[in-house]
């Protein structure tokens, strides 16, 4: 009888060893990633609602000195955000001005407070290519005062006192 209790819990043991040994499924953890990290494909649910209140054109204008000394030198910045079939967002930014030209496609991850602008492929006249699929390129966010401010990632604007994140950059221009 002591060997048939014996032979019951080896085998109950072996039974739970082996079944713990299977793969388990992680959940990766983004909280302390850093900004410049790639972005998965799917970090936030859009919903209908919250797409209406990203939807629309966006503009940003900026110029500095030229360092010649003669004239300026300016970049306009136009992002149009559309709500897709599949109720998705997507952008296309075109950057044009000194010695540039922009154009590639984003996918906006959207929530009520801030929408993520992931980079997802280069469109015909692009002039160059730094970004790889999934680099998040900045994120707008409303602030406390209810104001769009730009958090600058992989995409930087082109004056060097505009990098700073954190300062009200694109104006909503038509939804």
């Amino acid at each position: 009888m002591i060997m048939k209790n014996l032979k019951l819990i080896l085998i109950i043991l072996i039974v739970f060893i082996f079944a713990s040994c299977g793969k388990q499924e992680e959940k990766v953890k983004t909280e302390n990633q850093g900004s410049t990290q790639n972005i998965s494909p799917n970090t936030q649910v859009n919903q209908p609602d919250v797409n209406n209140k990203w939807v629309g054109k966006y503009s940003f204008d900026e110029s500095a000195k030229n360092v010649t000394g003669s004239g300026s030198q300016t970049w306009g910045y136009v992002i149009t955000v559309k709500e897709n079939a599949d109720k998705t967002l997507s952008a296309e930014i075109n950057v044009d001005g000194f010695q540039t030209s922009t154009r590639i496609e984003a996918d906006v991850k959207a929530g009520d407070k801030s929408a993520d602008f992931i980079f997802s492929k280069y469109l015909p006249e692009n002039m160059f290519e730094p970004y790889k699929k999934g680099d998040r390129l900045f994120t707008f966010e409303i602030n406390d005062k209810n104001e769009m401010i730009t958090n600058w990632d992989k995409m930087k604007a082109n004056v060097i006192s505009n990098q700073k994140s954190g300062k009200v950059m694109f104006k909503k221009m038509s939804s």
